[in-house]
């Protein structure tokens, strides 16, 4: 307003000589809008939850020469995960603001079977491989966390999740897509959440779980469900 009515009472101002007053008047004026927004209250965000996927997976038959061959994997995997410190995070009105949480880590078991059939003409052949379980880490996981509208919060998807292929038994492509497990929808915050300022911690528990059907020339199926448990510390003042 002051920018507007600036040039509009120029010529009264100069007649007046009140043409430092007036944009003295216009310092405060910003000062009291800045000092009347709400600020945000500071939580420290930690992140625990785990995953488990298992599955019978045969890849697209693949012609060989006189010889037809499918690879068949089954597997069992179980995924356990966390924040390795506290996440700075900033709550207004039952909102989380975008905040990219950079720090998750965790470790991969797998174990399962390889399964090679090949039909050659009228002759077939089979060849099982058991697996030994392996063990597998990662360490600099990213998600970002955010609110679509007041009393809600949105996981997006991990990103970075870095970790050495695995070949017995070998992962799904889905798997390989989702290292956590299915991503969970929108979630809903404790009402506590809409009144941060008088809160001094706020818990949050959510879980999905899906099966996938694969269809030819691909066959078997896939069961995923993950957990993910967020807990929100209030910073003291």
């Amino acid at each position: 307003m002051c920018n507007a009515s600036r040039a509009a009472l120029g010529y009264l101002l100069r007649k007046t000589g009140l043409v430092g007053l007036a944009g003295a008047a216009c310092v405060l004026a910003a000062h009291a809008s800045a000092a009347s927004a709400p600020t945000p209250t500071l939580f420290h965000l930690s992140i625990v939850g785990t995953a488990h996927q298992q599955w019978t997976y045969s890849s697209a038959p693949v012609d060989d020469g006189t010889c037809v061959r499918t690879e068949k994997s089954e597997g069992i995997r179980a995924v356990t995960f966390q924040t390795r410190g506290p996440v700075l995070v900033r709550l207004l009105g039952g909102r989380v603001l975008p905040v990219d949480v950079r720090v998750l880590s965790g470790t991969v078991r797998l174990n399962g079977a390889n399964t090679t059939n090949e039909v050659c003409g009228v002759d077939r052949n089979e060849q099982i491989a058991d697996c030994a379980q392996t063990k597998r880490s990662f360490s600099a996981a990213r998600i970002r966390v955010s609110s679509p509208r007041p009393g809600f919060a949105a996981l997006g998807p991990v990103r970075s999740v870095r970790l050495a292929q695995a070949n017995c038994p070998f992962e799904p492509p889905d798997v390989i897509r989702r290292p956590l497990g299915p991503t969970l929808n929108t979630l809903t915050l404790p009402k506590e959440a809409l009144k941060e300022r008088s809160v001094a911690r706020i818990n949050l528990t959510a879980s999905r779980s899906q099966r996938v059907t694969y269809a030819s020339p691909q066959s078997g199926n896939l069961q995923e469900r993950a957990e993910w448990r967020l807990k929100f510390v209030r910073v003291s003042p």
